[in-house]
């Protein structure tokens, strides 16, 4: 190999290790365009996830019956620049056209209701430093790094998808969580065994807004109060490698046995005076009048207009999260054994129970990416052979069991999931993919979950959803 070769494939490490999204190797990069003296390029990268699911509840009037959906999980384009071998930029927009994944708050995408089936969003924009093994930042809209699970690939995770159930509070995407602006800086030491991360991020600041999904005010918009104090948010993030260094920013669900992994990860956030302790609704009506409390009390002949929050005390609670994180996998004669584990514990000093605004409930202190506790344990394992000329077969389980504080109207709610599924790699890597996946949801009391462009609600115990899916990334 050249030294030319060498030091463009050092820098196209170096970029790697900079972009979290970036991190599934050469054997998955796109068309890369070489320029100037310094090793400058672009790296252009096009990606792909489509679904076909079938779920036992959310079809019919009564949302009782089962439904079939087609989509796209996510579309993709990405651009990464680098000047040379320090300085650089990532730019990312994601799509999904069609229905959501989610087990609860099944809804009906924009393309259904108005025709736009352009849904694309910026996911990624930042400015990249690389200045040695010790310190590469990003500066710009990127992802938090609290969770090995907020890390992971979503072109690359172990089962089909990423956990439902494990994103954090707040963040800039329209759902609050994952990303936000801010800074990372990350680095190695100790020959790349020890990792850090270290975030500063905007956090919660002004209002959010999120669709009362039950009860009389069903399907307004409820508004939030503005953050407290538009304080920072902080994360924090350290692994340790005890075999080879399991290396990039982000992580894969398999490294199909090419690297010997043993990682253990922990990692916190804290955002001070995150929210009200005490909230409630304020209803407009169409007659021009108010009322204060929980639910509405809607004047005769008058309906709802709108739906805001009030502080009823001036304390306030912080934000808190905690994440634990292990994976393990070790190439052998029989294939290739992994095993993933995460625990994520987000707390907001049980401001639930005095916080009783809809939208602070739904997007700011409970809900699915509120106050929460819970982990998952996913096994798979590679055959030692091989399907055409360099398939490979991967079967895998998973076990989920989450305590939410606020979900759906219910104090307390517990989630479990069961998962089994099967993943085949066509050309031995992630670039094309196909998963079957079968997944079992119980809820631990009974969930009434809206139906989509329907008045329906469905009164659901536990679901079984069966999905594939066929991935490209080129």
């Amino acid at each position: 190999m050249s030294k030319k070769s060498s030091k463009r494939n050092l820098q196209y490490c170096a970029v790697a290790l900079a972009a979290t999204m970036l991190c599934a190797g050469a054997a998955q990069a796109g068309p890369r365009i070489e320029f100037g003296d310094d090793g400058g390029f672009v790296q252009i990268d096009l990606k792909g996830q489509f679904y076909v699911e079938n779920t036992s509840y959310g079809g019919g009037t009564t949302g009782n019956e089962s439904r079939t959906d087609f989509h796209f999980m996510r579309n993709r384009f990405g651009l990464t620049g680098m000047i040379d071998d320090t300085w650089g930029y990532k730019f990312q927009t994601c799509g999904n056209t069609g229905t959501t994944k989610m087990p609860v708050m099944y809804s009906l995408s924009a393309q259904d209701n108005d025709w736009n089936d352009r849904d694309v969003r910026i996911i990624d924009a930042y400015a990249i430093g690389n200045f040695n093994e010790h310190l590469n930042v990003k500066v710009g809209l990127t992802k938090i790094p609290l969770s090995r699970a907020n890390l992971d690939d979503c072109f690359a995770p172990l089962s089909q998808d990423r956990s439902m159930f494990v994103y954090s509070a707040y963040g800039t995407s329209p759902a609050k969580f994952s990303r936000d602006l801010g800074g990372v800086a990350m680095g190695r030491f100790f020959n790349e065994r020890l990792t850090y991360f270290a975030g500063i991020f905007q956090g919660r600041e002004g209002t959010s807004s999120a669709q009362v999904p039950l009860g009389p005010a069903a399907g307004y918009i409820a508004t939030s109060t503005t953050a407290p104090k538009t304080n920072l948010q902080y994360v924090g993030r350290m692994t340790f490698d005890f075999l080879e260094s399991e290396g990039g920013s982000g992580y894969q669900g398999t490294y199909f046995g090419d690297k010997k992994i043993f990682n253990i990860g922990v990692g916190m956030a804290y955002q001070p005076q995150a929210a009200y302790k005490s909230t409630t609704n304020v209803f407009s009506y169409s007659n021009g009048s108010t009322s204060q409390g929980p639910a509405p009390v809607i004047p005769a002949g008058s309906t709802i207009t709108k739906v805001a929050s009030r502080n009823t005390g001036s304390d306030t609670v912080d934000y808190t999260a905690f994440a634990a994180d292990m994976m393990f996998e070790y190439p052998t004669a029989f294939g290739v054994p992994t095993v993933t584990a995460q625990y994520l514990k987000v707390d907001f000093d049980d401001a639930y129970k005095t916080s009783f605004a809809s939208a602070e409930r739904l997007a700011v202190i409970s809900g699915m990416n509120g106050q929460k506790e819970g982990f998952y344990v996913k096994a798979a394992h590679i055959l030692p052979f091989k399907i055409g000329k360099a398939g490979t077969i991967q079967p895998y389980g998973l076990y989920e069991d989450w305590k939410f504080a606020h979900l759906l109207g219910l104090n307390d709610q517990k989630v479990q999931q069961y998962g089994v599924g099967v993943n085949y790699y066509v050309l031995g890597d992630q670039r094309v993919r196909i998963t079957g996946e079968y997944l079992k949801t119980s809820f631990d009391k009974l969930a009434t979950l809206p139906v989509a462009g329907t008045a329906g609600l469905a009164n659901v115990k536990d679901f079984d959803t069966f999905r594939m899916m066929l991935q490209v990334v080129f």
